[in-house]
């Protein structure tokens, strides 16, 4: 069996949920013996999608990787149409298959799937969200699709429904994100496996070292990934803010990654550290004293599983139906809906050193158990065995 992943962004320094998981998910059936290609774009960058890597062929971790240029796009195109998708409006075909086009599209990879459409036996691609993959999908033999779903005006387009009908499976990160997908697209009885994403165990970490360098103290609610509106970081913020003032409690909100929403001017007790390091992320996790995730937004939630892995409880939005799954099914945090819940869970964590170090040592053992590489190995082997047959 040999094995194609699609996908817009791939290798080192190429962040985000998707991309870790496409890369996980190649790197480790590659040196479980499937022979694995990944076909991807020059692109480093998803705001500027500048071709920034090289060209042609390489060999990354055991893959073979090959990059194609991403094409020349109408920026002003594409962000009028986005606006007006996210804003709910509904658009024609046409419009639809232009905002397609000009989100990312690279016609030299089309090409290669079309003239290597028998060289594979199955081709992923990842996530659905973008040309490459609703152009992709209708060019192969196999196309199996890991949608990285969630419910957003972009799941409603006619396009992305064509997509799904294209496929002759999926690989999903969670059951709820399964279950969206049947009650969108009504996938039927077409194969399909749960996988979501492995982790390695905990290196050893220097939680005081961290503090120490980031001049941290006193009890730490974190956040780390991308910081966007789209993944709630502007109400996390706010919630902070409002607890410290309303609750009189010395907690600092640090916030790490890269992205668009910045630190209100003059906000005491919220630290942006922007981008760590894979070594500065782990020792973040450690130092923390509650991790939080927002988003409404999510397939898996890889920053649930790092917390976990580092012994930290979490506090998630009771809206998100991947991230409540998770904290239920792992008993490994608390869920908020509104301002005062946020704040009564919160307190609860802060002052129950004992809840917090149970809840902990829960969803390390949850992730330990459900999502260690051999575990998340072998269900994609079976998977990918079933949509071969």
């Amino acid at each position: 069996m040999k094995v194609a992943f699609v996908a817009p962004r791939y290798g080192d320094g190429v962040v985000g949920g998707a991309e870790t998981l496409t890369r996980g998910l190649a790197e480790h059936l590659a040196a479980a013996g499937t022979p694995v290609e990944v076909l991807t774009t020059c692109a480093r960058n998803h705001f500027t999608w500048k071709n920034e890597l090289r060209p042609g062929v390489a060999r990354e971790r055991g893959v073979t990787v090959r990059r194609f240029p991403v094409a020349r796009r109408d920026l002003d195109t594409f962000s009028r149409l986005q606006r007006r998708i996210m804003r709910g409006h509904r658009l024609s075909l046409e419009d639809q298959l232009r905002w397609a086009k000009e989100s990312v599209s690279s016609p030299k990879l089309y090409a290669h799937l079309v003239n290597h459409r028998t060289a594979y036996d199955v081709t992923c691609f990842a996530p659905y969200l973008f040309g490459l993959t609703l152009e992709g999908v209708r060019r192969v033999e196999r196309p199996v699709l890991i949608p990285c779903l969630h419910d957003e005006p972009f799941a409603h387009l006619d396009v992305v429904r064509a997509a799904f009908e294209a496929c002759r499976g999926f690989i999903f990160n969670s059951p709820p994100e399964a279950k969206l997908a049947q009650k969108l697209y009504g996938i039927g009885d077409r194969p399909s496996g749960v996988v979501g994403l492995g982790f390695d165990p905990p290196s050893p970490t220097d939680p005081a070292g961290f503090r120490r360098r980031h001049r941290l103290e006193g009890p730490l609610l974190l956040y780390l990934g991308r910081k966007e509106g789209g993944k709630n970081v502007p109400l996390l913020i706010e919630y902070a803010l409002r607890y410290r003032q309303t609750h009189r409690r010395d907690l600092t909100l640090v916030l790490a990654g890269d992205g668009p929403v910045t630190v209100p001017r003059g906000a005491e007790g919220v630290r942006d550290l922007g981008y760590l390091d894979v070594r500065e992320k782990a020792d973040a996790y450690a130092a923390a004293t509650v991790v939080c995730q927002p988003s409404v937004n999510e397939s898996f939630s890889i920053i649930l599983m790092e917390a976990w892995l580092a012994g930290v409880p979490v506090l998630v939005h009771s809206r998100c139906p991947v991230t409540t799954y998770h904290v239920f099914r792992a008993h490994g945090g608390l869920a908020f809906g509104d301002f005062y819940e946020f704040a009564e869970a919160l307190t609860r964590l802060l002052d129950d050193a004992s809840l917090r170090a149970t809840l902990g040592a829960q969803g390390r053992a949850y992730v330990e158990t459900e999502y260690a590489w051999p575990a998340v190995t072998g269900r994609l082997t079976e998977t990918l065995e079933r949509l071969v047959a």
